[in-house]
């Protein structure tokens, strides 16, 4: 069949045309949402990247060998070297720790730098003998407008600048002096560094995301001991938990609007197939073997398929293109162009929701008999049809897990949706046998509820699909704002923003004191001591041993194992004992659940560190998990007070400072605690601030697609039912009611639905919002009766606006035009 002639077939039948507009809205909306998402979760990775000033970075004790360059360059990949070490500077004859950071011409590689120096900001590295001061330093040092002279080995540096923001704070965040930045060439002028020295070296790598992971690659086979790969995974996990809680948002947006395609799909399956029995039943009547009627309808949904996906990835692209003119400048740079992914997504979407939908109702079809030209009855679906749904079930199931890549999100949310059709089946039942005692009252009252208890299997279907549609507005328009103010408010405005190092042991408490009489809130005093995990149970690790690189990672470097009978207030105990220690209580150890998932570390286990030579064992009592976006003082393994008795430890502490009492405690701190440094990190905080904005903006602008898909599933349940009210009414205006009688009888139907599903989809928001923010972001929701009210108030106005406009246009047609259709 000519590709004009099959148009004009699909504009010509109705049922094959909004079978095509529902596929092509379906995938539109799916394949929006996915460019979308696929652009901002890239940019999201991109501001990760920016806070190592990288796409991936090599730590280790010497300098990157010339190879390493070479390969980079064939690759097409941009390179930073940097070198970071303690050393002494001296200021007005007193000498000055500090930790030096030497960076080239080309950092940083991701994210911005900004220096204040007297000619105002400026975003370049130093240059040959000039360096920048972190704000610590640089308000000790009390560098005028013109810079001081500090010599630096043999080298006589001018403090020109005042660093303001550093991407790669966050990678040195528990330096244990205030750092001086200078430019890379000063180094070998400077004399410090020999192969003694205890320098670290970093080689930095930016550029596209196929080349960087084929440098990877290459150099994970070329690693010398000691070496470690930092890619965005191994960043800190403050930033790391604000990126999965960003990504895991925007993964809930894309799965809201592709369960909303699927019930629209549905709906226009449904009806397509109802509308077409009577053409099968002729052409049985005419000698046509029901594999042959099959095959013609499959035929037409292939049509169907091929141009209903085809237009919506195209519109799909266009959309979010749309998308990007209107709200682009809201993530500060250029978001990077989609990949392939939404495409094949979009059609294998397509291909199943039509095929998994489509196929179980035209299954029905090689039953129809000839004789349904005269009698409008269908067979029960036999054993094949159910085997049929449920492989569609099953398929739609593995492509929402598929889609998402997250086996967590997609079961519990798939879960909530088979909890809601069974949740709407049995209650619209109920509802149905209880309104029908009230079905022979007279007036429109009266027929309204008869018409909405005759047929209970068409009613279930509108309540289906009027549900899903309320269920993901009012996530659209209330629980969104929930959850996203509760994830933005996980980081409150007073959350700490400077770390306290170096506590000596024994002036944790006066410092305490102090402090809390200068009125600066801090967490606490911790004490910590760095040791290295060499056995679990028994067994010696060794990083070879696993396969994961974050592992690997993590058995390379010491631990900061912190001391303490108590947790802090943003962990939480999920296995385990609690932690709480009295007169007899052996020692033990918690650790943070998802690195005793990486590691293999289990309840029971007896873990043995190594801390400064001496061997410290004890048992894993409890997992725990912790909130590290908070910002405040948190280990990964974490022992009881007892466990660090004769231990090399220092405190720590974080605290929240403003413009009104950084000075004091700067002053404070150089005048009776010299050893404590004050770590600032506002800039890495404003960073995961960042992140929760753009990332709740994206949430928010990828939501909009569900108002499309929520409107087809509206029109779709309505549709399901047009022609059997048309009916009604043709008859009912046939005998004589009146158009008062008939408005009265349409908008009781439709109100009862309206109302019902208000409710339904009002508790159904709920509980989703419930288990989104408790069982797979960590967060706390409280419950929010505006849902009920909200739900079913726009229930009920919405459905009797649209029973409004549907019954208007009925009431104009004459009935024996109605009538004669039949």
């Amino acid at each position: 069949m000519p590709a004009s002639s099959s148009l004009q077939r699909v504009w010509r039948n109705k049922a094959l045309l909004i079978l095509t507009l529902s596929l092509v809205i379906a995938v539109t909306a799916l394949t929006a949402v996915a460019f979308f998402v696929d652009r901002v979760d890239k940019a999201l990775l991109l501001q990760g990247a920016s806070l190592m000033a990288a796409d991936l970075a090599v730590q280790q004790g010497d300098a990157a060998p010339r190879s390493w360059a070479q390969q980079a360059d064939s690759l097409g990949l941009q390179i930073s070297r940097q070198v970071v070490f303690p050393s002494v500077i001296f200021h007005q004859d007193k000498p000055v720790l500090v930790q030096v950071k030497a960076v080239d011409d080309s950092y940083p590689l991701r994210g911005q730098l900004s220096v204040r120096t007297a000619q105002g900001l400026t975003d370049r590295a130093p240059v040959t003998g000039h360096a920048y001061a972190s704000p610590a330093l640089y308000k000790s040092l009390a560098a005028g407008p013109g810079g001081i002279q500090a010599p630096l080995g043999q080298l006589q540096l001018q403090v020109s600048g005042e660093v303001k923001q550093e991407p790669d704070m966050a990678g040195s965040l528990f330096q244990f002096a205030p750092q001086l930045m200078i430019n890379y060439s000063d180094i070998p002028a400077s004399g410090l560094l020999t192969a003694a020295s205890r320098a670290q070296y970093r080689f930095l790598v930016a550029g596209p995301a196929d080349a960087v992971e084929r440098m990877r690659r290459w150099l994970a086979s070329r690693l010398p001991a000691g070496a470690k790969i930092m890619g965005v995974e191994n960043a800190r996990p403050e930033m790391r938990q604000a990126l999965e809680r960003g990504r895991r948002f925007l993964e809930l947006a894309a799965l809201c609007a592709s369960l909303l395609a699927g019930i629209a799909i549905m709906l226009a399956a449904r009806q397509y197939v109802a509308q077409a029995m009577d053409g099968i039943a002729i052409m049985r009547a005419l000698g046509m073997s029901a594999a042959q009627v099959l095959k013609h309808h499959l035929y037409e949904l292939l049509l169907v398929f091929v141009l209903g996906s085809s237009l919506g990835v195209a519109a799909g692209y266009l959309g979010q293109q749309v998308l990007y003119s209107m709200i682009g400048d809201w993530f500060g740079k250029e978001l990077p162009l989609p990949g392939y992914r939404p495409v094949g997504l979009g059609f294998a979407y397509g291909l199943i929701l039509l095929c998994g939908f489509s196929l179980p109702a035209l299954w029905r079809i090689r039953h129809v008999p000839p004789l349904r030209v005269l009698r409008r009855d269908l067979e029960p679906m036999d054993v094949s049809a159910w085997l049929s749904w449920g492989i569609a079930a099953a398929v739609f199931g593995a492509l929402v897990i598929w889609q998402v890549q997250d086996w967590q999100l997609a079961v519990a949310m798939l879960s909530l949706v088979a909890v809601m059709i069974l949740l709407v089946t049995g209650t619209g039942w109920l509802l149905v046998l209880f309104l029908k005692q009230f079905r022979g009252r007279g007036g429109g009252l009266g027929i309204g509820i008869a018409a909405f208890t005759r047929d209970p299997g068409l009613t279930l279907w509108q309540l289906l699909g009027f549900t899903m549609g309320i269920t993901m507005l009012l996530l659209l328009a209330l629980v969104r704002v929930d959850l996203l103010e509760i994830w933005q408010s996980s980081l409150p405005e007073n959350a700490p923003n400077h770390f306290l190092i170096n506590i000596q042991p024994g002036d944790e408490q006066a410092l305490a004191r102090w402090l809390g009489a200068q009125g600066v809130e801090h967490s606490g005093m911790y004490a910590t001591a760095r040791g290295r995990l060499v056995k679990i149970d028994g067994r010696a690790v060794n990083a070879d041993q696993y396969r994961q690189e974050r592992a690997r990672h993590l058995l390379k470097r010491e631990f900061s194992l912190g001391f303490s009978d108590r947790l802090q207030s943003d962990n939480k105990v999920v296995a385990g004992a609690s932690w709480s220690f009295s007169s007899g209580r052996p020692d033990g150890f918690s650790v943070e659940s998802k690195l005793a998932d990486t590691l293999g570390i289990h309840l029971g286990d007896m873990l043995t560190f190594d801390v400064a030579g001496q061997e410290l064992e004890a048992e894993v009592l409890n997992l725990r998990s912790v909130e590290w976006d908070s910002f405040n003082v948190n280990f990964f393994v974490q022992g009881n007070a007892a466990l660090m008795a004769d231990l090399p430890v220092a405190y720590i502490s974080s605290l929240y400072l403003d413009d009104s009492n950084t000075s004091a405690v700067v002053r404070k701190l150089m005048e009776d605690y010299p050893s404590v440094s004050l770590l600032d990190i506002r800039s890495m905080l404003q960073r995961v601030r960042d992140i929760m904005d753009r990332g709740a903006m994206a949430v928010e602008s990828v939501f909009l697609f569900t108002l499309l898909a929520a409107a087809l599933v509206t029109l779709s349940a309505v549709q399901i039912s047009r022609r059997e009210r048309a009916a009604e009414i043709a008859i009912l205006r046939t005998l004589g009611a009146g158009h008062g009688l008939i408005r009265t009888a349409m908008l009781t139907e439709f109100g009862l639905l309206g109302l019902f599903s208000g409710f339904l989809g009002a508790t159904l928001a709920a509980a989703t919002e419930q288990l989104i923010a408790e069982r797979l972001f960590g967060l706390e929701a409280g419950l929010n009766f505006q849902l009920w009210l909200a739900g079913m108030a726009g229930g009920l106005l919405g459905l009797l606006l649209i029973g409004f406009l549907v019954m208007r246009r009925l009431l104009v047609t004459p009935p024996v035009l109605v009538l004669r259709s039949y």
